[in-house]
């Protein structure tokens, strides 16, 4: 696309738009560094206040990361994530914007409860429940550390491969959907495991998302504790 001053796109918005097309279709890796203000004025024949509503237009839009006295940098992809009542898969989100899903399962295992599960889940002492752990991932990055709890009557878990794949559609093949959620959000930072598992350093933030989930009618409970990247999300409520 070559900027032309002779419609009536303004030169900032032509430009803008020729980079975006630039990131999306690649051609601007992620993480790659723009050139200056006064290269990308020489290269466009536009003047440095042009170049400068353009880049401010797409930082706006989450394409790019200016990073004083370093430059502009192609922003990574963000996934784009609604904090509401409402019950949205990880692999769901992922694929709404383009990006390729995956999950590594590190734990499945039949535990006694805790206190918050009896509370929450309506289960007696002498019950058991199926905790498990996957790392998700988005374009084969690490971005979220899940741990899952479901009452024991979720042990047919144990026979399905919960390797790069929803859980929510597995839940679905055996009839069992959610479709609403309580959640509460904080800062919490990196374990040494934690940072391990997720290849972050330890003590790194991570917004840690904690949702109870539940099916129409209330009879179906479980937990999930989500430990996410959060330079990796863009949340809306």
């Amino acid at each position: 696309m070559e900027l032309n001053n002779t419609i009536a796109k303004p030169l900032y918005k032509q430009l803008e738009d020729q980079l975006k097309e630039e990131i999306d279709t690649g051609k601007r890796k992620a993480g790659s560094r723009l050139p200056t203000e006064n290269e990308l004025s020489t290269t466009y024949n536009v003047s440095r206040v042009t170049v400068r509503k353009a880049l401010a237009g797409l930082s706006e839009l989450g394409y790019l990361d200016r990073k004083s006295g370093k430059g502009t940098f192609v922003a990574e992809k963000r996934i784009q994530r609604n904090i509401s009542k409402g019950v949205t898969g990880f692999s769901e989100m992922c694929r709404t914007m383009g990006a390729v899903p995956g999950a590594k399962t590190i734990k499945i295992a039949i535990e006694d409860p805790t206190e918050k599960d009896m509370e929450l889940m309506h289960i007696t002492p002498d019950k058991k429940i199926l905790v498990l752990e996957r790392i998700r991932y988005a374009d084969e990055k690490p971005v979220l550390l899940e741990i899952n709890r479901f009452p024991e009557s979720f042990s047919f878990l144990f026979g399905e491969n919960l390797n790069d794949t929803s859980l929510y559609d597995v839940l679905q093949n055996h009839n069992i959907i959610f479709d609403h959620s309580d959640k509460t959000l904080d800062i919490v930072f990196a374990s040494a495991q934690e940072a391990k598992i997720l290849g972050i350093s330890k003590g790194y933030p991570l917004l840690r998302i904690e949702s109870t989930i539940y099916n129409t009618d209330c009879s179906l409970v479980q937990r999930c504790k989500q430990l996410c990247i959060g330079d990796k999300f863009k949340f809306t409520i």
